[in-house]
């Protein structure tokens, strides 16, 4: 599989400015064969859109998915990216959401792990999320998520075979998040891509440095500050490869009281 990463800058509460911009995104990713294109967290909003959540969060259905599936089926591209959702019970999610090559939207997660403000205003997600594709096994999850181990490697035990995971980061996190990443990759000797943002919404500087790691942790594609794109060419074969000499996902043991 051949992913792009796009760590976008978005004009801030202006979706439709940023879905305009994802045209080009996309005839970029069309160029290079891309097969999935990535955005990051919250990616045609802004993340820092608390206040203006009741204008900005869209039920599934809305003109956000219903702009991005189109481009999806019109230059044929999977695109993830992440989306403050109205569920039909009122609820809020800060979710990512999968549309496939056809436009037709095949998956949601809900993030789970809540960081910061995000629990006045959000929901938590419940579920995992792994969805099987014709280039692989893709497990999702959200920003905070990557800093619990527990997230990655119940996708990895549910078969999650590349974890993509849109990402609003911010300063002084960028080697955090960098080492992160590729402990989530080299623990589940899968791949792990983070796509995070770029620039200043107040008083929140993003950093940038998305990273995509392999099943032994090291840096498939890393991006700096700035906004910017990175292609990455994902090859399964290298996860069988990781686990010849150890497999974790094997010979891990669940300890209760009876093993100590």
């Amino acid at each position: 599989m051949k992913l792009m990463i796009a760590q976008t800058n978005p004009v801030w509460a202006e979706p439709t400015t940023n879905l305009e911009a994802l045209e080009s995104l996309c005839r970029l990713a069309v160029e290079a064969k891309v097969d999935l294109l990535a955005l990051p967290e919250l990616a045609f909003t802004g993340y820092n859109i608390f206040e203006r959540l009741d204008a900005l969060a869209e039920a599934i259905d809305g003109s956000i998915v219903t702009a991005v599936a189109s481009l999806a089926d019109k230059y044929g591209l999977y695109v993830l990216f992440g989306l403050a959702e109205r569920r039909p019970n009122g609820e809020l999610s800060n979710a990512a959401i999968l549309i496939d090559d056809h436009g037709q939207h095949i998956a949601t997660y809900d993030k789970r792990y809540l960081w910061d403000r995000e629990h006045q205003f959000f929901t938590a997600g419940k579920e995992s999320c792994v969805v099987d594709t014709r280039f692989g096994k893709l497990g999702l999850m959200i920003c905070y998520d990557n800093e619990f181990p527990e997230v990655a490697r119940e996708l990895a035990q549910a078969g999650a075979q590349i974890i993509l995971s849109p990402t609003a980061n911010m300063l002084p996190n960028a080697e955090r998040q960098v080492l992160q990443i590729r402990t989530r990759a080299i623990d589940n000797q899968c791949f792990v891509a983070c796509i995070n943002r770029s620039g200043v919404e107040e008083s929140l500087h993003y950093c940038g440095n998305s990273i995509v790691a392999g099943p032994d942790g090291e840096v498939l594609g890393r991006l700096g500050l700035a906004p910017g794109t990175v292609i990455v060419d994902i090859d399964l074969a290298r996860i069988d490869e990781s686990r010849t000499h150890q497999d974790y996902l094997k010979d891990l043991r669940i300890f209760d009281g009876a093993d100590l």
